[in-house]
Order: C-alpha cells, then sequence, then structure tokens
C-alpha cells in the first residue's frame, strides 16, 4: 500500500494500491480545495449525528458500520459527488474512513469532514471493492460485527462476500441511519423551509406557463425546471412531472409533448436546499371550471391532505393517522384508484428519488408513533385509472401539538 500524508487540519489521505503517487495532490492544492466550498452544515451538526449513531452501534452491538447509501454518507460527513461508483463509509467508535476514487478526492476534501480519506485509481474504484474493503479488515479486529444496510441498491451483494472473506461478520442494522435520519434536527429544518421556497417558486411558475395560449406539458415542465434550478444550489432526485388527459390517469407519466387542453393537468415537483426537498403536488385547470367526475377527484384529494394535517401529531401512531385518513374518504368509487399511502417521510434524498431514507410510511400497518421534527409528504393523488387525476399536497413537520406545512399555498385546485 503506497500512502499520501496529508497535514494540517484536513483529513489523513491514503493512497490504496500499487500505482504511482498522483503529483497533483499536495498538502497546498488540498487546502486550496478545501477552502473552495465547504461542508452544508456547522462541524458540530455531523459531530452530533456522529455520537448519535455511535450510541445505536454500542446497544445493538456493532464494531463498525459500513454506510454504502449516498445519502447516508452525506448526513453523516457532508461528501455528496455526482458519481455514483460505491464510496463507503466506514464508521468507527473512534474514527471515520470515506473510500472514494482519486477523481472524488477534490469532492471529498471541498464537501466532507471525516478523519480519513482512502483513495485508488478510477478504473479499481470501478471495477471491484476489494482495495476499500481490505482496508476496512486492516482497520478492525478479526470477527468484528460491521453494520451493512442490504435494503438498497447502493450496496453490492458481493461487498458481503468480501467482509466475510476478511474474517469481518456482516450484520443488518435495520436502517441504523435511516431511522436516526426520520427526525430532523433545527438546522436540517432550516434547509427544509428553504426548499419549500425553491418549490412555491416553481409552483407559481408553472401556473404562469399554463395560463398561455399553445404550451405543452413539455414546455410548462420546463419552466418548472427551470424556476427551480434558478438560484438553487443542488437539483431535485426527481421530476418535475406534468401531464394531463387521460395519460394523467396513468400513474407517474409524465411530458411528452402534449398540448394542454381543457381539464386538469397534473403536476408534481420538489425545491432543493442543499439536497433536503420539499415535494408538492398541484392541479391546474384549463378552460372552465372542473367536470363533476373531476370535481369528484379534487374532494378526495382535499380530504386526504387535510385528515392528514388534522390528526398528525408527536406521540400519534402513523396507523392512527392512515386509519383516521381513510375513514374520512370513506368507500372510494369502483374506477378510482388510490395508493392508501397517506404520507412518507423526506428530507435529505440522492437520485433517484426523494423517497431516500428508512420505510416509515403513513399506513395502517406502521403502529409506532410520531416523533416532533419527522417530516412527511402527503402524496393525494387520485385518479379515475386512464381517464384523468387530481393531484394535491403537502410537505409538512410534526410538531407537539400537530402539524406544520412547510411548502406554501392552499391544497387546491387551481383554476386558471
Amino acid at each position: 500500500m503506497a500512502g499520501t500524508a496529508h497535514g494540517g487540519h484536513g483529513p489523513d489521505i491514503t493512497q490504496l494500491g500499487s500505482a504511482p503517487a498522483p503529483s497533483w495532490l499536495t498538502e497546498q492544492s488540498a487546502e486550496r480545495v478545501r477552502a473552495a466550498e465547504g461542508p452544508a452544515f456547522d462541524p458540530a451538526e455531523y459531530a452530533a449525528r456522529l455520537d448519535e449513531l455511535r450510541g445505536r452501534m454500542s446497544r445493538l452491538p456493532l464494531d463498525a458500520m459500513l454506510v454504502f447509501r449516498p445519502s447516508s454518507v452525506e448526513y453523516l460527513c457532508g461528501f455528496h459527488t455526482a458519481e455514483t461508483a460505491p464510496q463507503p463509509l466506514l464508521v468507527t467508535p473512534s474514527d471515520t474512513h470515506l473510500y472514494i476514487p482519486d477523481l472524488e478526492v477534490g469532492r471529498a476534501l471541498a464537501s466532507s469532514l471525516v478523519g480519513n480519506l482512502h483513495f485508488c485509481g478510477y478504473a479499481d474504484a470501478l471495477r471491484g471493492l476489494e482495495l476499500f474493503l481490505q482496508h476496512v479488515a486492516s482497520v478492525l479486529p478479526q470477527g468484528a460485527r460491521v453494520g451493512v444496510e442490504t435494503g438498497h441498491p447502493s450496496t453490492p451483494p458481493r461487498a458481503l462476500d468480501i467482509l466475510r472473506t476478511h474474517g469481518l461478520v456482516a450484520v443488518e442494522p435495520d436502517y441504523l441511519v435511516e431511522r436516526a435520519r426520520l427526525v430532523l434536527s433545527a438546522a436540517e429544518l432550516s434547509r427544509m423551509e428553504e426548499a419549500a421556497a425553491v418549490t412555491q417558486r416553481g409552483v407559481e411558475a408553472g401556473v404562469e406557463a399554463a395560463r398561455a395560449s399553445g404550451v405543452t406539458d413539455s414546455s410548462v415542465a420546463a419552466t418548472i425546471a427551470a424556476a427551480l434550478y434558478d438560484g438553487a444550489d443542488s437539483a431535485s432526485a426527481w421530476g418535475p412531472l406534468v401531464v394531463g388527459g387521460r395519460r394523467s390517469g396513468i400513474p407517474h407519466s409524465s411530458w411528452v409533448g402534449d398540448p394542454l387542453v381543457g381539464g386538469p393537468t397534473f403536476m408534481e415537483f420538489a425545491g432543493t436546499r442543499s439536497r433536503y426537498h420539499a415535494p408538492v403536488m398541484r392541479t391546474v385547470v384549463r378552460e372552465g371550471p372542473l367536470s363533476p367526475a373531476d370535481r369528484r377527484l379534487a374532494d378526495l384529494a382535499r380530504t386526504a391532505v387535510a385528515a392528514v394535517l388534522e390528526h398528525a401529531a408527536e406521540g400519534v401512531t402513523a396507523s392512527d393517522v392512515a386509519t383516521r385518513a381513510g375513514k374520512a374518504l370513506g368507500r372510494l368509487p369502483d374506477d378510482v384508484m388510490f395508493h392508501q399511502l397517506f404520507g412518507y417521510p423526506v428530507g435529505l434524498a440522492h437520485k433517484p428519488h426523494w423517497m431516500d431514507g428508512a420505510p416509515f410510511y403513513l399506513t395502517p400497518d406502521n403502529h409506532e408513533p410520531l416523533v416532533s421534527g419527522m417530516v412527511f409528504h402527503i402524496p393525494g393523488s387520485f385518479r379515475s385509472f386512464g381517464n384523468a387525476c387530481v393531484g394535491l399536497s403537502q410537505t409538512f413537520v410534526v410538531e407537539r401539538n400537530g402539524t406544520r406545512a412547510l411548502t406554501h399555498g392552499a391544497a387546491d385546485v387551481i383554476e386558471l
């Protein structure tokens, strides 16, 4: 193993493998890169997150946690990049180790707070994890219990075999990091509020674009995207979706260049701040009021959103919220489809979707209590299958005595 040490206040940097040490990585260049950006939060925020994780690790018990999910890596140390190759973070009781290709050294220095950076050649990192996990084994005792989340596609299945080959015991930690992420700190809620303001710029842009003659679902989506990106610091992990007419009655259809005509047009997207997402659904109507059939969909969407916001609060179980919302809806008409999901957690997310955390849903089978600081998106989308859709939503935070909507404006149909 060839080593490249970096002094100063940054991480210790080690090169893995047998390639020559890169001439471009010096103490001076590393300091220059570190000063170019910085992490999204203060060091104390990341220290508190690591302390909380280490407490959970000791209770399982685990000797270390090997984190592959990119959003959870960012949550713990700040590191984020456009690269999608596996770049795990090892958390031990006393240190952190981030494993990256050499092309990501700059991103790691610019965005993360870790004790150690370990890199290898870009091609080596793309081909396999052996170098990374061999080093993991070198810093842990034989037989160490290592938590590895297996329920997310960012974790390569062969990583478990490699760990076992090196005498380590891979343990499924039941979303250990992701469960901590369900409750947002004050600093994170501030990011969510900023993200919601960006979301509202998208709503206003989309509504104004939909008023114009000759527009298409694609041109409205482009206008929304421009509003979300203008002045933003990060892109949404998904969307925007814009779809009208009969195609809107097919879930997750989106823009294809169709002209906007009469009836409801469904829009769903999220503004972001530091990759914290505040999603929203809004529905606009051109050329007159809704038809009776579409008014029925709108009534259902409004009822679902209002019921969740009314009944959710600290200490109330997710199942109670979902059951009460279901009772408020009553029996759905035979042609109407609804997913029976009254909310899912949102916050920090990386592609491919803003649903990027523990599966803690507002459904009748989740009997866990809500906690202040949890943030949910209510996907109130009701469809007459293959005919039409009305979708309304809010992103809200759970508080001691109820809820507070983070996204702006009423969850209602917007008639143009």
